[in-house]
């Protein structure tokens, strides 16, 4: 049998990634000195016999800075990576070689080295870096759309996430994928699944990929399939030269990420770690939630009293609505919101979820619910500790108690502090809509957390207005 030729992902990517970031950092560097020490915008001490102390290790931090880059995984198939995602490793990458150097230089004897322009240089070359892969991202990406090469992806078996899969390579053309024909046993041969073809059935699959020399990664989201099936997908996909992949859903589970671990020699697969998991990265999010909460606080404290007012002469009752929640690792604690409905409103129904047009709101509570000023009070949650400013959103022990029961991994949404706001409010997951949907937005941030989707988050509040009532 002859073995057909597949187009494999570009092995010399890699390499042109660490030459242009070499480049770029020999570049930023030479013009961080240029800038600091003689364009004469600065006064210096540093005489010219003094050039060659720094000339001398710029091919050493270059080195520092590429081992970084490298350790956090960005010589691999970039592809796979959103340049935000791309840029915050590069970012942390040249925050840590920059410690590093002014970490080297207290031990260097008969020569200081200029900690501003570590420090000056440090913050170009994450820019340098940064602009460097895109625009290398870009030119890459329009010699495949010129040539036509992006990676064909077959799709076997057409379920929500494969859908969303689809119109994500749609969306991202960086990543150089697209998806070309189902295969799927429920669709009728023949017809169309929004602009794909259903092109057989799943049966099909080592058939069509033997005609189809232009097929690279075959994608499996069928659901119920035997361990057997999947054997032999994973064979006649091995032996064609194709790539097999599997959507981490096809369990039933809700997971966006997973990982194998090996324990005497046994591997063992697992749901990967949020990146909430390293100190430093818990220690960024809260100092950011003091900080912010702290000067919304303060500078929203006149709003504060305005609405604390109205509140109190417009219905009986409190000013402030005190409940309890479930919080981080399952912790109770009393969240804080405007009151917006009459006093007592759940005396007669128990705990249920606000409704659209409810009558039990006052006509301040509407008017502060569709514009979130209601949960201005959760601020103070945010600086005490008990909440974050974007996080899962807590709910009432009552509902926690029937939902872990109900939906899968529902839980494991308690691993963070809750938020005032959250990835699944910004898609206009709020109210009363699918709490499954809800925990899988949550699991997404969760596992794919960072500080710039957290600023992301909080900025698409600000127009966040689906389902508020």
């Amino acid at each position: 049998m002859i073995i057909p030729r597949r187009r494999k992902r570009d092995s010399f990517l890699p390499g042109i990634q660490l030459l242009t970031d070499a480049v770029m950092t020999q570049a930023v560097l030479w013009a961080c000195f240029w800038f600091r020490f003689v364009s004469g915008k600065f006064s210096t001490t540093l005489s010219i016999d003094n050039y060659a102390f720094y000339h001398r290790a710029f091919p050493i931090m270059t080195v520092i800075t590429i081992y970084f880059i490298r350790s956090y995984g960005l010589y691999k198939p970039s592809r796979f990576v959103a340049f935000g995602e791309e840029t915050a490793r590069v970012v942390k990458a040249v925050v840590s070689s920059t410690l590093l150097l002014m970490a080297i230089t207290f031990f260097i004897r008969g020569f200081t080295f200029s900690r501003t322009y570590l420090v000056f240089s440090g913050i170009a070359l994450a820019v340098g870096v940064s602009f460097g892969r895109l625009l290398l991202g870009l030119f890459v990406m329009s010699i495949d759309h010129r040539r036509g090469s992006q990676r064909q992806v077959l799709i076997v078996g057409l379920d929500e996430n494969a859908k969303k899969l689809v119109e994500f390579y749609r969306r991202n053309p960086r990543f150089s994928m697209r998806a070309v024909a189902i295969l799927d046993n429920r669709l009728p041969t023949g017809s169309m699944a929004g602009e794909l073809p259903v092109v057989g059935r799943i049966e099909d699959l080592e058939e069509y990929i033997k005609s189809h020399r232009d097929i690279h990664e075959v994608i499996v989201a069928a659901q119920g399939l035997t361990s057997d099936q999947i054997l032999k997908m994973i064979y006649e996909c091995e032996k064609l030269m194709v790539t097999f992949r599997w959507i981490a859903d096809i369990f039933g589970l809700i997971a966006s990420r997973m990982s194998v671990s090996h324990m005497g020699k046994v591997p063992l697969l697992s749901f990967s770690d949020s990146p909430l998991a390293e100190w430093e990265n818990r220690l960024l999010k809260r100092f950011t939630d003091v900080v912010l909460s702290l000067f919304f606080l303060l500078i929203l404290s006149p709003i504060f009293l305005i609405i604390s007012l109205i509140v109190k002469f417009s219905s009986k009752g409190a000013i402030f609505y005190r409940q309890q929640r479930i919080g981080e690792d399952g912790r109770r604690f009393v969240l804080y919101k405007f009151r917006t409905m009459d006093e007592n409103a759940e005396d007669k129904t128990g705990p249920v979820w606000a409704q659209e047009n409810d009558p039990r709101r006052t006509g301040v509570g509407a008017f502060l619910r569709k514009n979130n000023l209601d949960e201005l009070p959760q601020l103070w949650n945010v600086f005490i500790g008990n909440m974050s400013l974007v996080g899962p959103r807590p709910e009432r022990p009552f509902f926690v108690g029937r939902f872990q029961e109900d939906i899968p991994r529902y839980m494991a949404r308690h691993s963070i502090r809750s938020g005032i706001t959250g990835w699944a409010q910004v898609n206009g997951l709020r109210g009363n809509t699918s709490i499954e949907e809800r925990t899988k937005f949550d699991l997404y941030y969760i596992e794919n957390w960072s500080l710039g989707l957290d600023l992301r988050i909080l900025f698409r509040t600000l127009f966040a207005r689906h389902n508020a009532y």
